[in-house]
């Protein structure tokens, strides 16, 4: 609790938890939810209905902060060892949610209350072994975050060390750099792909912008174009002009829509 599920981790960035998702075999339609009037004022949520399956998103930081499986018929979960109930834990029960919530420290599990019964159990902190009918209650649903409330978790920290990490531009009279502050690293305008890569890693993708004999330089021979190498987890693109050369850097937000 308070770390994962699966190949989900507390922290993990969208594009970590897009590619986690695209890799299932086979692969699973979701959907992406979020505010596009105010990106940055409700979560980020990606739900997997085949799976019963929502992931939480900051939407500042957009790391994952809470995994819920609302419906557990749908997968089949292992816990290894670790003990999930017992303990000196009380439960609390939600009205809004018509639920009675078992919480623990990272984590919280519900069960459905009957209509019938939600009376008895409004201002009650036991669960009880059965209902007045004979029926035994039943997990539907269960949450992982950091902290011990689900309706404030707190923001875990992220899976990568230098994950949104502050970012300066030097602008002198003879070059312009950009400067990683948390990995101490920094690259230059006029530097190669090789150069860059050897700072920052391989790019997640690259764009290559349509090849114009007007725009573009001859280099042994044939027409090389502008390209970009993107780092969507660095809010980076980088411009490469027809010599191989950084022309330009464009720091971005990532923000959805």
């Amino acid at each position: 609790l308070g770390v994962g599920v699966g190949p989900f981790r507390l922290g993990a960035s969208i594009a970590e938890v897009l590619h986690a998702l695209k890799s299932r075999l086979p692969v699973r339609p979701f959907e992406i939810a979020y505010d596009a009037v105010e990106p940055y004022k409700r979560d980020v949520v990606i739900d997997s209905a085949e799976d019963g399956l929502k992931l939480h998103f900051d939407p500042v930081r957009q790391t994952l902060k809470v995994i819920e499986f609302y419906d557990v018929n749908r997968v089949a979960l292992k816990f290894g060892r670790v003990v999930i109930f017992g303990g000196d834990i009380s439960a609390t029960f939600m009205s809004v949610y018509n639920s009675y919530v078992l919480g623990y420290e990272g984590g919280c599990v519900k069960f459905p209350i009957p209509a019938e019964y939600r009376n008895l159990y409004q201002n009650g902190t036991d669960l009880p072994m059965e209902f007045p009918n004979g029926a035994t209650p039943a997990a539907t649903g269960f949450m992982v975050f950091v902290g011990g409330d689900y309706r404030s978790p707190r923001l875990p920290a992220p899976t990568k060390k230098h994950y949104f990490e502050e970012v300066e531009v030097e602008i002198g009279e003879e070059q312009t750099s950009l400067v990683f502050t948390g990995r101490k690293q920094c690259i230059q305008l006029g530097w190669s792909p090789q150069e860059v890569v050897s700072e920052l890693g391989a790019p997640v993708s690259v764009f290559r912008k349509s090849e114009d004999p007007n725009d573009g330089a001859t280099v042994a021979g044939g027409l090389v174009g502008e390209y970009f190498h993107n780092y969507p987890h660095l809010g980076l693109d980088i411009l490469y002009d027809s010599m191989h050369r950084a022309s330009k850097v464009i720091l971005k937000t990532n923000a959805l829509g």
